[in-house]
C-alpha cells in the first residue's frame, strides 16, 4: 500500500457493524452516519460529537422517525439534516428533515424514492435523485422545496448531453454557485450503455461519469467533469459516482472503480482537469465529503489489515494533494 496516501484517521470500527456514508456539520466537529448491524437489521443514524473522543450515539431512535435512516446531509448555514427515511432497509424510501439537535423531525411531501437529498447552500431547496412515478428520465435529479413543491424548471436539472440525448441522474452535489448547478453520477440514456442487454436504455450506477450541468435561459445540459470521457461509448477509465464539491468550488471528490480493483477516493482539480487518488482501492473508499475548511474529508472505508472486517468511518487530510 503506497506510503505516499494520506494517513486515514478511523472514528470507528468493530466487527459488530457496519458504518457508511458520513456527513460533516457546520463546524467540522460533529458526524452523522449509517449504522447497520453486522448480522442483520435496521440501519438507524448516529453521532458523534466531538472528534477528538470519538463515542458513536444514536442520533435519535423511536417515533417518529422511520425504522429506517440513511443517507444524512449537513445544511451548513441552517444545521438542519435532511436524510432518507422508510418502513425497512429495502423499502422505497423518502425524504426527512430534523434539526441538529433530533429536533422537530419532519417527513418531506412529494418526496418518495427520492434519495441522495442534499441541501442547497442556504438551506431553502433540496436536490435528490428522483426515481419517482413523475421522473423523466428515471431517475434524474430534481429540486423540491423544503414544502415539497418542485419549481419549475427544476424536475429534471441534468437536461441532456451534447449530443441532446437525455441523462440518467444520481447522488448530487451542490456547486459553489448554488442550485440549480449541481455535480452528479450520471450515464446517457442509451441502450447497450456500458455492455446493458436491455432492449430500453437502463441505469447503472457502477457505469456513471461524474457530470456538471450548466443552465441556460432555463435549458440545461450536462458534460462530463473529464473531457475524454466519451458520451457514445462507456468508457471505465472515467468511471465515478457520488460526487463532493469543495467549499470553494476548484474541486470534486468522488469514488471510482476505474483501477478495476476496487472504490477509492479520487480528487479533480477543476481548472486543470488533474485527477489524483486518495485512498488504496483495496480498502473500498466511498461516500467522501469535505470539511467546512476544504483541506480534510470524511468517508467510509474498510480498515488496513482487515481487522475490523467491516467498513468504518474515517477522516483524511486531503492539503497536500490539493492544488493552489
Amino acid at each position: 500500500m503506497s506510503a505516499s496516501l494520506p494517513t486515514l484517521h478511523f472514528l470507528t470500527g468493530s466487527d459488530a457493524y457496519t458504518d457508511y456514508r458520513p456527513a460533516i456539520g457546520p463546524s467540522g466537529d460533529v458526524v452523522i452516519f449509517e449504522r447497520t448491524p453486522a448480522g442483520g437489521g435496521l440501519t438507524v443514524l448516529y453521532k458523534i460529537a466531538d472528534l477528538t473522543v470519538p463515542n458513536p450515539v444514536p442520533f435519535r431512535s423511536g417515533t417518529p422517525l422511520p425504522p429506517s435512516q440513511t443517507r444524512p446531509d449537513f445544511c451548513w448555514k441552517t444545521g438542519s439534516v435532511a436524510f432518507n427515511g422508510a418502513e425497512t432497509n429495502r423499502s422505497a424510501v423518502r425524504v426527512w428533515q430534523i434539526g441538529a439537535d433530533g429536533a422537530n423531525p419532519q417527513p418531506i411531501p412529494n418526496t418518495q424514492r427520492s434519495a441522495y437529498p442534499t441541501w442547497s447552500l442556504d438551506g431553502t431547496f433540496l436536490v435528490t435523485e428522483n426515481a419517482g412515478a413523475a421522473a423523466a428520465p428515471r431517475p434524474c435529479n430534481t429540486v423540491f422545496a423544503a414544502g415539497g413543491t418542485v419549481p419549475p424548471p427544476y424536475p429534471n436539472i441534468d437536461g441532456t448531453d451534447q449530443a441532446g440525448v437525455p441523462l440518467f441522474g444520481g447522488m448530487p452535489t451542490v456547486g459553489p454557485k448554488d442550485l440549480p448547478q449541481i455535480a452528479f453520477a450520471g450515464q446517457p440514456a442509451l441502450v447497450g450503455w456500458g455492455g446493458a442487454t436491455s432492449p430500453e436504455p437502463a441505469y447503472n450506477q457502477d457505469k456513471n461519469y461524474i457530470f456538471l450541468n450548466a443552465a441556460t435561459n432555463g435549458v440545461f445540459t450536462s458534460a462530463p467533469m473529464e473531457s475524454a470521457a466519451s458520451v457514445t461509448t462507456y468508457d471505465p477509465r472515467h468511471q465515478g459516482r457520488a460526487p463532493a464539491w469543495s467549499p470553494d468550488g476548484r474541486t470534486i471528490a468522488f469514488e471510482s472503480n476505474r483501477s478495476g480493483n476496487g472504490y477509492a477516493i479520487y480528487l479533480c482539480d477543476l481548472p486543470t482537469g488533474a485527477i489524483v487518488r486518495v485512498t488504496h482501492p483495496s480498502l473500498g473508499g466511498q461516500h467522501a465529503k469535505f470539511f467546512p475548511t476544504g483541506t480534510r474529508l470524511i468517508l467510509c472505508i474498510r480498515h488496513p489489515g482487515g481487522s475490523p472486517v467491516t467498513m468504518g468511518i474515517a477522516w483524511v487530510d486531503i492539503s497536500a494533494l490539493l492544488k493552489s
